[in-house]
């Protein structure tokens, strides 16, 4: 989540996590979802970074399970995806991420921001980080999480790691 800034910032790059608290969880909030790359989990923010001794400031973002630009999710290519992949107008490979729409890999907004421009110029709404395997989607300005996802999820998680998720 390394490229993204509070949402409602007006400056255009809206692939950035929000901070106000309606976005968020505090410290005691739950979890029960299934993970970003498919397993489930349940347990309580405390215990998931350290117990008792976490602060009373600490939050978590909470991503949304369903957005209406879910069904423009492209199948996979059928050679997958290469985490590795630079971006494919400047060629930088440190902070990427691929359009879940055409598959093209461009640069994060700490970069040289070739995605946010992608976004901005196709009109493409979801696009995965290969650096956390989170996806954000420009139009609903927020992370979202949803089975649609898991094969694009799934294919990162195998291309960055070499193996799927819980290995």
């Amino acid at each position: 989540m390394a490229d993204q800034q509070p949402s409602g910032s007006g400056d255009g790059s809206h692939d950035r996590p929000p901070t106000n608290g309606s976005r968020s969880s505090d410290a005691m909030a739950t979890t029960s979802e299934e993970g970003a790359a498919g397993g489930v989990e349940s347990s309580t923010i405390r215990d998931l970074i350290g117990g008792e001794n976490v602060p009373d400031n600490m939050f978590a973002v909470v991503p949304l399970t369903w957005c209406p630009h879910l069904e423009a999710v492209a199948t996979l290519p059928s050679d997958g995806l290469d985490a590795s992949a630079p971006c494919v107008t400047c060629g930088d490979a440190s902070e990427n991420w691929v359009c879940l729409h055409c598959y093209q890999v461009h640069c994060g907004r700490f970069v040289k921001e070739h995605m946010v421009h992608h976004g901005e110029t196709t009109g493409h709404s979801l696009v995965l980080s290969y650096a956390d395997l989170s996806v954000w989607c420009y139009p609903c300005d927020f992370y979202v999480h949803n089975e649609v996802l898991l094969p694009a999820k799934r294919a990162a998680h195998l291309s960055k790691f070499g193996c799927l998720p819980g290995c």
